[in-house]
């Protein structure tokens, strides 16, 4: 035995999850190795590529945790339901579904930062991770008339991502511009006690990116503030049927779905509407991220920029904290010009 298959056997035996690994092994060969590779771990594979080992999904919940409270501004909910669902899922040896979550909201108010966020904190190599899959509505399934096509397209690619690795996440954007129906295959990954060949879906997350119901959200939210319920004061149940009754009844790739009559989206998570204290949290994290500690007349100038409603009140910020990442940009360029200007 040369010594380039000692050690392709070496770290084949202690590679967790190497598909590479298939050298026809001689009992008595390996036998005799076996216990010098003990200590040689170091030398596996998964040092060298990621693997689906806790090395490369570390579920780091404090990293989690204190990041959302630090950079989601008005989500407690969000936070609360996401942050527990994660953590209980990990720690459930014995899983009995795969982990569905769905977020609701207007545009901007921190869905995407949400799933980002996720990411970094589950898996060493964040969105860079062989584990994360992405799909975005519009892009992956821009025509009404392809349903077929992306359900078996979906089918296959789930099947093969979770062959390599069970604690795969999936990250579904702009859910309701999915062609309806399209999400139906998602159903048997979904389910209950899921009998599929050669994979267990159990351990995986889905998690679901939309903007339906957040107009009914808003108002909802305005009707218990006008009772003298404050934003922080709401539970999960305020919003959680709301969201899925919408959900189910609006245009879509939920619509009239499957995954929601059969009860196989485990949390409705509300992302509440902005409102203007939320909304300057982000302009000066905009600027300070351009190396800038924005003025009040920064702020300001920046704030006229952002429309609230609904009439008369007009509490709640309609596009969120979207757009303002540009617009500080800009508006850091007009004040260094006009300082520039001035010396």
């Amino acid at each position: 035995m040369n010594f380039r298959t000692f050690l392709k056997i070496g770290i084949c035996l202690l590679c967790l999850n190497c598909g590479e690994c298939f050298i026809p092994l001689i009992p008595v060969a390996v036998g005799g190795i076996a216990s010098g590779l003990a200590g040689l771990g170091y030398m596996s594979w998964c040092s060298f590529k990621e693997c689906c080992t806790n090395q490369y999904i570390p579920a780091d919940f404090t990293l989690l945790d204190t990041t959302l409270k630090t950079k989601l501004y008005g989500q407690h909910l969000a936070h609360e339901t996401v942050l527990h669902a994660l953590k209980g899922h990990f720690e459930d040896t014995n899983p009995k579904k795969a982990l569905a979550m769905s977020f609701h909201g207007l545009p901007g108010s921190g869905k995407n930062y949400m799933a980002n966020f996720i990411v970094d904190a589950l898996y060493k190599n964040g969105a860079n991770s062989s584990y994360v899959h992405f799909y975005k509505g519009r892009l992956h399934f821009p025509a009404d008339g392809n349903i077929a096509e992306y359900q078996r397209n979906l089918r296959d690619e789930i099947t093969k991502y979770l062959q390599v690795c069970k604690r795969s996440i999936f990250i579904f954007d702009e859910v309701d511009k999915i062609p309806e129906g399209t999400l139906n295959i998602l159903v048997p990954f979904l389910d209950y006690n899921p009998k599929l060949q050669n994979i267990d879906p159990t351990e995986a997350i889905f998690i679901f990116l939309s903007n339906t119901g957040g107009s009914a959200m808003a108002q909802h939210l305005l009707q218990l503030w006008q009772a003298g319920k404050k934003r922080d004061e709401t539970t999960l149940a305020d919003f959680e049927s709301l969201l899925a009754i919408g959900a189910f009844n609006e245009k879509g790739g939920f619509h009239k779905s499957d995954t929601i009559e059969t009860s196989l989206i485990d949390h409705y998570v509300p992302f509440l509407p902005l409102e203007e204290i939320h909304v300057e949290k982000c302009i000066i994290d905009a600027f300070l991220k351009r190396g800038v500690t924005p003025s009040n007349e920064m702020i300001q100038e920046t704030m006229t920029h952002v429309t609230f409603g609904p009439s008369p009140h007009k509490l709640y910020s309609n596009a969120g904290c979207k757009r303002l990442d540009q617009k500080a940009s800009a508006i850091k360029q007009k004040f260094s010009s006009r300082r520039n200007s001035k010396l």
